[in-house]
């Protein structure tokens, strides 16, 4: 029974034991500092845990350094930051009073009578009722609301950005206006079809809208 005995002591003295010392390293280190951090199945019992907190009181000094090194060895794991929150989309009044803004109306009617909007929308029927029809002013004239930004790509969303509801032909085939070429513009878009081609199972409204964006830059480009 001793010898059992002595073993697990020596096997809790073992994991409460630093692998250097500060004389060694001529630094103020605490022993959590050499411990390898790896996550457990099994939580520490109380009186490993107590023997941690021994470990930290005989520290002539502790910084935050030391008890975060502590708390890791506790926790089994590194702590991990939490991911960043996700941007809220503009509400409806955000919208529209960014969107009469732009046009320097202050309501509705304004905006209806106002020249340059009458010219904007030429050939297109605007009902300003709902919040999406004034998502849509806002895309267009206003920009990408922050959280129609950086998205994960997928059916209808390239470069992050969603083609169906922003007509950003630079963003989507990842040019730069100022030096693209023609030649470019059309390699861009022969590597962006060959993927989202309905005979490739892509969405046949994605593979209209790249056409109708390619033919919009090239009329552009010399």
């Amino acid at each position: 029974m001793a010898a059992a005995g002595s073993g697990r002591q020596a096997k809790h003295d073992s994991f409460l034991s630093p692998k250097a010392t500060p004389q060694a390293t001529g630094q103020h280190e605490t022993p959590f500092h050499h411990w390898p951090v790896a996550a457990r199945s099994k939580k520490l019992s109380l009186t490993e845990v107590r023997g941690l907190i021994q470990g930290l009181l005989a520290q002539p000094e502790l910084s935050e350094a030391d008890l975060l090194a502590f708390a890791r060895t506790v926790n089994g794991a590194a702590f991990k930051d939490p991911p960043p929150p996700k941007p809220k989309a503009p509400t409806a009044t955000e919208i529209k009073a960014k969107v009469l803004a732009h046009f320097r109306c202050k309501t509705v009617t304004q905006l209806r009578k106002d020249k340059n909007f009458q010219l904007s929308m030429t050939g297109e029927e605007v009902a300003l009722k709902t919040k999406d029809d004034w998502l849509v002013l806002y895309r267009r004239f206003i920009g990408i609301p922050a959280n129609e930004r950086n998205l994960e790509d997928g059916a209808t969303v390239i470069n992050g950005i969603d083609v169906l509801q922003h007509f950003r032909p630079w963003v989507v085939f990842g040019l730069d206006p100022k030096t693209a070429t023609a030649d470019e513009v059309r390699e861009a878009f022969r590597r962006l079809i060959q993927v989202h081609h309905p005979d490739h199972g892509g969405d046949p409204r994605v593979a209209e809208r790249l056409q109708t964006m390619k033919d919009s830059i090239l009329a552009l480009t010399p």
